[in-house]
This record gives C-alpha cells, sequence and structure tokens, in this order.
C-alpha cells in the first residue's frame, strides 16, 4: 500500500479491510473527515494542470463505494458497549423525567389557619375513643339517654342511647354524641367546637328541665345518677311559643258532678252538640271512658239531648255532663254529705305544711299557699348545715294564670302521696312543675282546689298545655 497513490483507493480499501475490526465506529468517522479533504485537494489540482493536460483523476475509474456486505450499524456497537448502553438508558431517564412536572409548594398567606382554626378541624374523631358499648362488663360503663334538641320537633321525642366510658368527663361525653351524631348523618350539621354545646337534665319525654344549671364539663359523668340529658347549644335562645290567635266564637257552659264547670267555644249557634261534647271530652281528657258519659240540659236532670241536633234548639248554653246510671248530686244531697267538697272553699286562701321535692337538693319543707290569684311556696326555716351545703330555698309564687294543671302522681304505702303543679314559666317560655309530698288526704284536698280554679278560668296557656300533651301521648303509642 506504500506505492499506491491514489487516495481514493486506499481509502476503499481501508474501509473494506479494516472496519470490521473497529467497534466504536470512530475509524469510519475519520475516513469521512479524511475524504473530504482529498476532494478539496483534487479541485484545486484541476485548476493547476490547466485544460489541456491529462488528469488522471478525470479518467472514468470506478467508484469505491461502502461495501455493501458489511454494514457499519450503530446497533452493533451498542449491544457490545457497556458505556453506550448504559448512556442510553441515562437518556430514557432524563426523558422521563422531562414529562413530570415538579411543582414546588408554596403557602399562600390569605389562605393560613389560625392555630384555633387548626385545633376544630376533626375534633370529634378524638372522642369516639370514648365509646364504652364494647366495654360492657369488662369496665366501668354508664348508658345515657340523649335528647337532641337541635332536630326537628317530630324527631326530639326519640333519644340517642349512648354508652360512655366511666373515665370519661362531661366533655368527653359531648364529643361522643357530636361524633356519633355526624357518623349518623343527622341534620342539621354541628358546630366542630364542643365548647359550643352543653348537657342540661331533662325528663323521660325529652323536656328540658332549665330551672337547673347545665352540668360541668370538667366533672366526671359518673359523678351524676341522671339517665336522662339533653343536648342544647350554649348559643340557642329557646323559640318563644306564639299567643293563639283571638277568635269569635260562642261560649257554652258544661258543668260536671263533683268537678266544677268549664268553658267551651264553637263557632256559631248551629254547631252540633256532638262538637260540644268532643270538646269537653278532650278538655277533660276522659276520651278513653267517652262513651260512658251523656250530654243534659242544666235545668232539666235525667233526660240525655241528642248529639246531633244544634245549639240553637236546645235554648239554653248550659249543660252537665254525667254518666250513665249516675244521678247528678242536688243542693240537698250536698248538705246532707258532710264530706262533699265545698267548691266554693277553692277561692279562699289556705296555706298546707307539704315537703317539696327536688332532684338536686334535699327534700325541703316548706308552706304551700293556694288562693284563686297565686300559689305561694315559702321556705320552712331550715338548719344552718343545710343552708351550707345545699342553699337555701327561696321564696316563690306563682300566678294563677300561669298554673295549667295539678295531678296526683303517686301514693305510698305509708300513707303519704305525691302531687305535681304545672306552671308556664314566663323566662324559659316553657312548661314547668314542682312536685310536693305530704298526707294522701291533704294532696287529695290541694288536687282539687287547684284544679277547680284552673278549670272555672278560661286559660289559652291550660289549652296549648293540654294539646301538647296530648300529642306527647300520640308519639308514645306510636313508637310503641
Amino acid at each position: 500500500m506504500a506505492f499506491i497513490d491514489d487516495p481514493e483507493f486506499v481509502i476503499a480499501h481501508i474501509r473494506h479491510s479494516c472496519v470490521i475490526t473497529d467497534d466504536t465506529g470512530m475509524c469510519e468517522q475519520v475516513i469521512m473527515n479524511e475524504e473530504f479533504e482529498n476532494e478539496k485537494a483534487i479541485k484545486h489540482r484541476r485548476r493547476v494542470v490547466g485544460k489541456y493536460s491529462v488528469d488522471r483523476d478525470s479518467l472514468d475509474f470506478p467508484s469505491y463505494p461502502q461495501s455493501f456486505d458489511i454494514a457499519v450499524s450503530p446497533d452493533l456497537s451498542q449491544r457490545n458497549s457497556k458505556s453506550q448502553g448504559k448512556g442510553d438508558h441515562n437518556r430514557r431517564e432524563r426523558n422521563r423525567e422531562v414529562r413530570c412536572t415538579t411543582v414546588s409548594w408554596k403557602e399562600g398567606q390569605n389562605s393560613v389557619l389560625s392555630g384555633e382554626d387548626l385545633l376544630n378541624v376533626f375534633t370529634k374523631r378524638e372522642y369516639s375513643k370514648y365509646e364504652g358499648e364494647a366495654y360492657q362488663g369488662t369496665c366501668v360503663t354508664k348508658k345515657l339517654k340523649i335528647f337532641l334538641t337541635m332536630l326537628p320537633e317530630e324527631e326530639r321525642a326519640i333519644p340517642m342511647i349512648v354508652t360512655v366510658l366511666g373515665t370519661a368527663c362531661v366533655q368527653d361525653l359531648i364529643g361522643l354524641i357530636m361524633y356519633k351524631y355526624t357518623n349518623e348523618g343527622l341534620e342539621p350539621q354541628l358546630k366542630n367546637d364542643v365548647k359550643s354545646f352543653c348537657l342540661q337534665i331533662a325528663e323521660d319525654d325529652g323536656e328540658v328541665d332549665t330551672d337547673f344549671p347545665a352540668l360541668d364539663n370538667k366533672e366526671a359523668i359518673t359523678k351524676f345518677g341522671f339517665t336522662c340529658l339533653a343536648l342544647v347549644q350554649k348559643d340557642a335562645s329557646p323559640a318563644k311559643p306564639t299567643p293563639p290567635k283571638p277568635s269569635s266564637g260562642i261560649i257554652v257552659t258544661v258543668h260536671e258532678p263533683q268537678h266544677g264547670f268549664s268553658r267551651v267555644k264553637v263557632d256559631s249557634m248551629k254547631a252540633e252538640m256532638k262538637q260540644v261534647f268532643e270538646k269537653m271530652v278532650k278538655k277533660r281528657g276522659l276520651r278513653r271512658t267517652a262513651n260512658e258519659y251523656v250530654l243534659e240540659k242544666h235545668s232539666e236532670f235525667g233526660v240525655p239531648i241528642s248529639l246531633e241536633s244544634s245549639l240553637e234548639s236546645m235554648g239554653t248554653m248550659e249543660f252537665c255532663l254525667v254518666r250513665f246510671g249516675r244521678k247528678r248530686v242536688t243542693d240537698v244531697d250536698k248538705e246532707g254529705d258532710a264530706k262533699q267538697f265545698d267548691f266554693y272553699a277553692n277561692y279562699q286562701y289556705r296555706s298546707y305544711r307539704v315537703s317539696m321535692l327536688q332532684k338536686l337538693r334535699t327534700v325541703t319543707e316548706i308552706q304551700l299557699g293556694v288562693s284563686h290569684e297565686k300559689i305561694e311556696i315559702d321556705p320552712v326555716l331550715q338548719p344552718k348545715s343545710a343552708k351550707k351545703f345545699w342553699g337555701k330555698q327561696k321564696f316563690t309564687s306563682v300566678e294563677m294564670e300561669n298554673v295549667v294543671g295539678c295531678d296526683l302522681m303517686e301514693e305510698k304505702s305509708n300513707g303519704k302521696a305525691i302531687f305535681r303543679i304545672v306552671y308556664f314559666s314566663q323566662n324559659a317560655h316553657d312548661f314547668k312543675h314542682y312536685d310536693f309530698e305530704t298526707e294522701s288526704d291533704d294532696a287529695g284536698e290541694i288536687v282539687k282546689k287547684v284544679n277547680h280554679i284552673i278549670k272555672s278560668n278560661m286559660s289559652g296557656k291550660r289549652s296549648e298545655y293540654l294539646s301538647s300533651k296530648e300529642k306527647k301521648l300520640e308519639k308514645r303509642k306510636s313508637l310503641r
């Protein structure tokens, strides 16, 4: 090859002979660059030699192309080169990283939550650990009926049964109630702040007793012996009952033997006596035994009247409600019976020595005064020890127009009885009650005296109380 001066031949020979021994492929790149330099030298030589000289480069020599049998492929070098494969892997990783979008986190200044707001997020779930239903029999638990005052009126009478661990305090119980409320999907939604609610004492029918303060959130729940409580929102003001709208009508007086008289209102003189009878039965609470009663004219004894006849055809506005087979007590019978209750004595003031029963206090001896104007509760002098521990019972009076009921609750075997006086509280805008205990004879006399005064006065609160009481009875029957 040293005697060959043709660069094109030398390049073609090198390409055909030596390229297969070069794994990197760099030899071919060098040869291609050399071929470009030789081509420039040939053109320069043509310009120098001239037009008539014979240039061996101009002869028609066959060209020496790259051999088609031996092809230099990049795949061959990549298969044999570990560094090239590693480079391709790195290149693919870089391409994959380019496709991934990286977003840098920047905390917005306008959406920053305060420390108090962060504490209120998901706080109700923490109180689920005080659920004691699975620990009954293994540790101290307490089962309670919780009435939810934020529910609609038709759902408030149905309590939520909650079993809480004995180690929980009142605030833990409130959080557990809120957790169960939210978990059951009840509406409306509650606030996240546990301190916005409190627990108050409630009756068996769900009525909240606002005369007593709410339970202390820091006290242990086992300290209190109540089984019925109500969850109340602190900033929620009790709804004031709407006063009944005055309506024009006709008042009918209905007497009942040994129970005084009542007044009922009908729309017009064309109303049937059946309407008067039904209103009287509802007012007296005699629905169960209504078929045992009949209406008579007050001036005609023993002559039942037809309930289908109109009030206009009766010719009177005073009637009497009596039972079958019973005679009305005449004035002669009243004078002969010394034990007969004197209705006229109801309007005279009289005081009784009774015991006042309260949930958070001991039994208090009081002087109960009853008159046609008001009921007075005057505490008897108590020992100093009772004053310090329980607090002194203050003097209280209730106007008779706010008293809506007086019922005998229980008669004991020791000769005593418990009776209840129900009244409308102007402060709470709801019906409240006082429970008293005394001798059975005195209790019966007080109940008759108070009921006679109540029924002799037309009061809108009395009818409202009877209608609410009837609704509660219907709800209990439907739940059974």
